[in-house]
């Protein structure tokens, strides 16, 4: 089976009746379900198979996803998608993510669209990580509290502590790069912006579980701007909690110094 990030997704097949098929090996769990940032590239894949023709260079520039179940690795996943609706610059598009059972486990609706033009330009300043990704700590991957789909991935502190240490500040900034660069740049940034944990549990002091419950995605510059060999900086923030949900932002901004995504994210902390 193969497990490397590129290697999944080229494993997507057409499968009996409309739709494709795909098995995620276990080692890109997060928890008991697949990793999202594999859900989110997944469901792009299987949506940019079905757009129309003049849509196909059309770059990502939004997708909204709903976790409604845990999606299994190890097993066959089946994903449905299809064109909601074509403009004439943007084409909205929908894929499910579901089981042999035909329950779905996640469902993901992504915006494409050609550029505009537009006098209106403005920067989200990337901040100041105060250390080099060469000089920052590394993660914890590989630990027995790690999850599994983090040994795909590069993943150095810059600001923040690792989970459970008690850290003073519900923010962090993280480096982060795929193992794996045979992949296309918007597969990358797809699983880059979800590869860091919520900082809420830098301030726990004993294990907890986490779960995104949903995730938007906004694509603020073409991801073939990226190169996959340099190091991402996320910028993570809880902004509020309660009753056990917190609403988080991250900015994922290139060596280039440019943001190319913001995430908004519910997240249930169970402790």
């Amino acid at each position: 089976m193969p497990n490397g990030f590129s290697q999944v997704l080229a494993s997507i097949e057409p499968c009996a009746g409309p739709g494709f098929s795909v098995t995620v090996p276990p080692d890109w769990l997060q928890g008991r379900t697949v990793f999202g940032g594999m859900q989110m590239a997944l469901s792009g894949r299987a949506m940019r198979a079905v757009l129309p023709l003049q849509a196909a260079a059309m770059p990502l520039r939004s997708a909204q996803m709903t976790f409604v179940g845990p999606l299994l690795g190890g097993a066959p996943i089946r994903m449905k998608a299809e064109t909601l609706r074509a403009g004439k610059s943007t084409v909205h598009a929908r894929c499910d993510l579901m089981h042999d059972d035909g329950k779905v486990a996640c469902t993901v609706v992504g915006i494409f669209g050609g550029p505009r033009e537009s006098r209106f330009v403005k920067e989200m300043p990337r901040p100041e990580p105060g250390v080099s990704a060469e000089d920052a700590s590394s993660s914890v991957a590989g630990s027995p509290l790690s999850p599994a789909f983090l040994r795909h991935f590069e993943v150095r502190v810059a600001r923040g502590a690792q989970p459970y240490s008690g850290y003073a500040e519900p923010r962090s900034l993280i480096y982060a790069r795929l193992c794996d660069r045979e992949c296309g740049s918007e597969d990358a940034l797809l699983a880059l912006a979800d590869v860091i944990p919520t900082p809420v549990l830098s301030m726990l002091t004993e294990p907890a579980p986490a779960s995104s419950v949903n995730w938007m995605l906004e694509v603020l510059r073409d991801p073939a701007y990226l190169d996959l060999r340099d190091w991402v900086l996320i910028d993570t923030e809880v902004r509020a909690g309660t009753a056990g949900y917190l609403s988080q932002t991250s900015v994922l901004y290139g060596a280039d110094g440019h943001a190319y995504s913001v995430s908004h994210q519910t997240v249930a902390v169970f402790g």
